[in-house]
């Protein structure tokens, strides 16, 4: 009896990828203890999707943290809560749904905090950042870039002095199709 073969195909995803990596401390905290959503303009040179938001925390920088991901029009596309986290460093949270984005194409990802104390690096985004296939860019590429929205969550707009808030993602590229070849014996 002769064995029919089968053919499936199933896309792969990378490891994560981030803007920054975790070894990079950013300068100390803002003195603001205003509620305030921070975020980050970005895009990936290939399609793949987002599984969650990451930011750095120094120790004044408390309570609840809620991570966003948005289109760079301010339609909400994920949302969650930070938890288990530590006094300070790089913070993730990972979304219960990863986020399909499209190659090129401009987000934002933010975080809000009640109390303030954020990292904050003024003139950061006079250059973009560039970390393959992820760039953070250049303020007035695509809209300002180190954006911000005092009060409650939601999509911000403001900026100054073009500041890094430390906002970051994590990304999972499409690597491509792998296909995948089974035999399937018949036995009689």
């Amino acid at each position: 009896m002769l064995a029919a073969l089968t053919s499936t195909s199933t896309s792969v995803r990378a490891a994560s990828n981030n803007i920054w990596s975790t070894s990079v401390i950013p300068n100390g905290p803002d003195s603001d203890t205003s509620a305030v959503e921070l975020g980050v303009r970005f895009r990936s040179d290939t399609s793949g999707v987002i599984t969650g938001i990451r930011y750095y925390k120094f120790a004044g920088n408390t309570g609840t943290h809620i991570g966003n991901l948005w289109s760079n029009t301010g339609a909400l596309l994920a949302r969650a809560t930070f938890t288990a986290e530590t006094a300070s460093g790089w913070q993730e949270v990972t979304f219960a749904t990863p986020v399909a984005i499209t190659a090129n194409t401009i987000y934002v990802a933010s975080y809000h905090t009640d109390v303030g104390r954020y990292a904050a690096n003024g003139h950061y985004f006079v250059n973009g950042v560039d970390n393959a296939p992820l760039h953070a860019l250049a303020d007035g590429v695509g809209g300002a870039n180190g954006v911000y929205r005092y009060g409650s969550t939601g999509f911000p707009t403001d900026t100054w002095n073009a500041t890094n808030y430390w906002v970051d993602v994590a990304f999972a590229p499409n690597t491509g199709v792998v296909r995948i070849r089974r035999r399937r014996s018949s036995r009689p």
